[in-house]
């Protein structure tokens, strides 16, 4: 017994002595050949070290200078620092509590750590570090980690808290600037507790948390000072690529954009200030669920319209957007609304438009008319509308009506794809208007509609040497739809009404007319087959400006010879019975109707059908001396009788 223990006292003194030789030696120039074998044994890789620290006052830090791990691309180290564990073996890894590194450059990108999965680090600092990496570069960067061990199940080489700075990173070409980065990272959750930048002048700062590695939640995100040139416009496009590239579902809590500033061909903004929240992206705007929007901007351009002082508060719910605000300047006028719209509904509790100049083309009626053949419902509670002006020249129809004002109550614009008044009351008035360049000034329409009965109470459009007026109703909520309409008027120009109808002659006079109509219209068929009503026209102060010959040249489309000299238009006076049509479900009788002039009769006769309008039996002739033409209504086929002897 005194001899195994007497043995087992010198074994323990030996290795104390063994251990005292050893940290003895590394404070003499014996450290660098003693240590860099164990290390290449360990780390199966050749290691060189300029310097080495070691002081038995700290027994558990080390500190090593001027490292290079000579690999297929040679790492250069300037100092590390490493602090031991109380507990060396940990898990079968050699055990750190800290190693701090100082001054590391990767040119070519990540290192191969897998040689190194004998060590754990409970906390690894690296300062002073250079990394380049396809589009990625990296200057002066400083990194601290936690739980730093290599572990094949593991996507990167630790876990927990993370900090990462530096005052210059280029990605994709561009340059971020006092780059810090705060979170905490494991396999299945990542949270982002800090972010911020500066990118070409302006700042951005985030949170963001990884959840189920799926969906990347961000709490806040603001970007200050930020401006979008033609020239530059690509430098949005790349991130989003890449953003979308990665396929995750971005959850924004809150996004704040200030003074942004876009300038591009087809849109411009000037200080914009948008904030949002919960926002779902790459969701499209009709799939977000309770987000809400506002926005303020000094102007932009769009389309080549400039909106001035811009203001918007809406909250998107599905398919439909919540507006409590919006309000802009456009076309020398402004336009403020509140209420509900989507794609297919339009359902306002406001609308008041003032002092607005709209010249309308081709392109933006297009698209009017792709949304209206959209909406299957608009309902305006309260409308205001203020000298209103729109102009449209480029069409076969050009219209232009001035000084327009409307107020409006309770208003059911729209039901089951089908434009009418179902509900409400409204009121219109303009100080003038065109169509086709028929001139009305101090026009009046006044109108009610109660469970879709839809009453005109009047309509007064006063001409140049007239006035046409008109009432009547339609029961919009009954399945026929049955309607009817009593109009009349005076001082209609004879002129105007000809352009609506085929086969005429140059004709020009006024007009005192009356008509009685009503039938059914729930779709075309029954309107045409149940059109009841009759009209009846007298004329006063006809003129042609066409001798007998020269109608008879126009009938058979024979052009005037253009060398001829060009006189004054002479007027040529006619005398018209009065006329009469009638109308019986949807078969239209016209009583012969003579046109009488000097050296020439013209004539219309027959009848009409709605139903079967290529049966129609409506005949025009003009008639001079023994010779006549007659034409078919709706035909270009002229056929030339001769009654002569």
């Amino acid at each position: 017994m005194y001899t195994t223990l007497k043995s087992l006292g010198w074994l323990i003194t030996f290795c104390l002595l063994s251990v005292v030789t050893f940290l003895s030696l590394l404070h003499t120039p014996y450290a660098q050949p003693l240590l860099n074998p164990l290390v290449e044994k360990l780390s199966d890789q050749k290691i060189s070290f300029g310097e080495l620290n070691y002081s038995i006052q700290d027994p558990l830090h080390l500190t090593i200078s001027e490292i290079t791990i000579h690999t297929d691309n040679e790492l250069i180290i300037q100092r590390v620092d490493f602090w031991l564990s109380q507990h060396p073996i940990q898990q079968g890894k050699l055990a750190f509590d800290s190693i701090k590194i100082d001054g590391l450059s990767l040119q070519n990108g990540l290192p191969n750590t897998q040689r190194a999965d004998w060590i754990s680090i409970a906390q690894l600092s690296i300062s002073n570090l250079d990394f380049a990496n396809d589009d990625l570069v990296i200057r002066d960067a400083q990194a601290q980690l936690t739980n730093w061990s290599i572990e094949k199940e593991k996507t990167l080489p630790f876990e927990g808290d993370f900090q990462f700075s530096t005052q210059q990173l280029y990605w994709q070409g561009e340059a971020l600037d006092d780059v810090l980065i705060d979170g905490y990272y494991s396999e299945d959750y990542t949270a982002l507790h800090g972010i911020s930048l500066t990118w070409r002048d302006s700042t951005i700062t985030a949170q963001a948390e990884l959840k189920e590695n799926k969906l990347w939640v961000i709490p806040q995100f603001t970007l200050r000072k930020f401006n979008l040139e033609s020239d530059n416009a690509d430098i949005i496009g790349k991130p989003l690529a890449w953003l979308s590239q990665q396929h995750f579902t971005y959850q924004f809590e809150r996004i704040d954009l200030l003074d942004i500033n876009v300038e591009l061909p087809q849109f411009s903004v000037n200080n914009l200030s948008l904030s949002a929240e919960n926002v779902l992206l790459p969701y499209h705007l009709w799939q977000q669920s309770n987000a809400n929007i506002s926005f303020n901007a000094d102007s932009l351009v769009w389309n080549e319209h400039v909106i001035e002082m811009p203001i918007f508060n809406l909250i998107l719910n599905g398919k439909e957007a919540n507006i409590s605000t919006l309000s802009f300047d456009i076309f020398d006028g402004n336009i403020q609304l509140a209420g509900k719209i989507s794609p297919t509904a339009i359902n306002l509790t406001s609308l008041t438009l003032s002092q607005i100049k709209w010249l309308l083309n081709e392109t933006e009626v297009a698209a009017i008319q792709k949304y209206i053949k959209q909406l299957q419902q608009v309902k305006i509670a309260e409308l205001d509308v203020n000298n209103i002006q729109l102009i449209q020249l480029d069409n076969e129809h050009p219209y232009q009506v001035s000084g327009i004002n409307s107020e409006g109550h309770d208003l059911d614009l729209l039901r089951y794809y089908q434009w009418g008044l179902w509900d409400g009351k409204l009121s219109l008035s303009a100080s003038s208007a065109s169509f086709n360049y028929l001139l009305s000034q101090q026009l009046l329409i006044e109108m009610n509609a109660e469970n879709g009965l839809w009453t005109i109470d009047r309509a007064l459009f006063p001409l140049a040497e007239g006035l046409v007026g008109l009432n009547g109703n339609i029961h919009l909520t009954q399945d026929s739809q049955p309607w009817q309409l009593e109009a009349y008027g005076d001082g209609l120009p004879i002129s105007y009404l000809t352009t609506f109808f085929p086969n005429t002659i140059p004709l020009d006079g006024v007009a005192e007319f009356t008509l009685n109509a009503n039938g059914l219209a729930a779709n075309r068929d029954s309107f045409n087959y149940s059109f009841n009503g009759e009209l009846n026209i007298n004329t006063r102060d006809m003129i042609t400006t066409k001798t007998a010959q020269e109608l008879w040249q126009y009938k058979l489309g024979l052009i005037p010879d253009e060398d001829q000299e060009k006189i004054p238009a002479a007027q040529y006076p006619i005398h018209i019975d009065p006329i009469t049509i009638t109308a019986n479900r949807g078969r239209i009788s016209i009583q012969p109707i003579t046109m009488t002039g000097k050296g020439f009769n013209y004539n219309v006769e027959g009848d009409y059908d709605l139903v079967n309008p290529g049966d129609a039996k409506t005949i025009t002739s003009i008639t001079q001396e023994c010779h006549q033409l007659v034409q078919k209504l709706f035909s270009e086929e002229v056929t030339i009788i001769n009654y002569c002897q």
